[in-house]
């Protein structure tokens, strides 16, 4: 279905660490997008890699968005968006062109969050401050039920549909944690302090095989709650509503003893589940960085509605990919069965990449604590 001007409505959905391969897992989802494409790769294994492509069709720098750049100012309608991870802040640029934003770095809902606004970080009263909270997030395991991890995805989706009640047009942003780790589904077998003390320790490499097995459950599991609560936004959307739905960037369950999403240039962390409905014809490779080309129908940035190769950086690593195949500075491999394969088109291609570097490092080390990984 072609089409090529702005909508009176559109939404983009964003998901933390979703496999392309789990996507199955959500029936409800699939069953409401229209189309749905096979060969879509992400910027970047790192949230600040892939979010500059998601919301400004740019590679990133590691610094966060160019505030200039941001799809949301191509909008006249109102703009609401509503980000659950701490690297998708005002702090970093994305409130840019927004009418309402609200995000863990400003605009949040729990007290740790609204904290962070009257705090300066790095000063003694916010060191006090986290330390207390922390304290008891420890605590609440011995004494009540630990908090879920991330804001809930029935209460971004809530907060969505307030926004745009009673609005004849609108673009929105939603992006949802789950399922970054730690998994902690709420139907999970084990409490959900259980659940994020296993995964922790599945992730630092120190899981027994029961408890790996369990961790891939719990991964699961989230993906299918998240798909209920996303069941509600379905339905509530006019059913002309552009919308584009897309991971930032997959997982590693256990694949050569890895876990989570380092900074490995790997096809289960490289291709990402992509998804539209009342949106541009697409060709049959597809760019995150391509996203804002498709919520306007028309060219952002570098993205664009037809390419043949897409591109990720890591740090000053890079990749290529097209349909068959991923390019990497250790060689080329076919996606569907990982072997050897060769290409010179996309090996050049790939020589002739110069992103911006993606430096993970650069983000705030509390961001960065927040989110699991130091």
């Amino acid at each position: 279905m072609a089409h090529d001007t702005i909508h009176d409505r559109t939404v983009l959905v964003t998901v933390d660490s979703l496999r392309h391969d789990h996507v199955r897992h959500m029936p409800r989802t699939t069953g409401f997008l229209e189309a749905t494409h096979d060969r879509a790769f992400a910027t970047s294994t790192a949230t600040l890699g892939s979010f500059p492509a998601i919301v400004g069709g740019e590679y990133a720098a590691g610094g966060g968005l160019e505030r200039e750049r941001s799809v949301a100012h191509e909008f006249e309608a109102y703009s609401a968006g509503i980000t659950t991870n701490h690297l998708l802040s005002a702090e970093y640029g994305y409130d840019a062109g927004f009418d309402s934003f609200a995000s863990p770095k400003g605009g949040g809902e729990s007290l740790k969050d609204k904290g962070a606004v009257l705090l300066q970080r790095g000063t003694l009263p916010h060191r006090v401050a986290t330390w207390g909270w922390n304290r008891y997030q420890q605590l609440q395991g011995f004494v009540g039920e630990v908090e879920k991890s991330f804001r809930r995805a029935d209460d971004v989706i809530d907060a969505f549909r307030r926004e745009v009640d009673g609005r004849d047009s609108w673009f929105g942003w939603l992006h949802f944690m789950e399922p970054h780790h730690p998994y902690d589904p709420d139907d999970a077998p084990v409490s959900r302090d259980e659940a994020q003390r296993i995964t922790r320790t599945v992730l630092a490499g120190r899981g027994s095989d029961a408890e790996e097995e369990l961790v891939r459950e719990l991964y699961r599991q989230e993906i299918s709650e998240l798909d209920a609560a996303l069941g509600a936004l379905w339905e509530s959307i006019p059913d002309d509503t552009r919308v584009v739905f897309c991971a930032d960037h997959g997982e590693l369950l256990g694949e050569d003893d890895l876990w989570g999403h380092p900074g490995e240039l790997r096809p289960e962390l490289l291709r990402v589940p992509f998804g539209t409905r009342n949106a541009p014809d697409l060709g049959e490779v597809v760019s995150l960085i391509d996203v804002p080309s498709v919520l306007t129908g028309r060219e952002h940035g570098v993205g664009r509605l037809d390419r043949e190769r897409a591109f990720a950086a890591y740090g000053d690593r890079k990749a290529a990919m097209n349909a068959d195949l991923l390019a990497t500075s250790e060689g080329t491999i076919s996606l569907e069965t990982g072997e050897s394969a060769s290409d010179p088109d996309l090996e050049r291609a790939l020589e002739r990449f110069d992103p911006e570097y993606v430096v993970k490092e650069e983000a705030l080390q509390e961001d960065l604590e927040d989110l699991g990984y130091v």
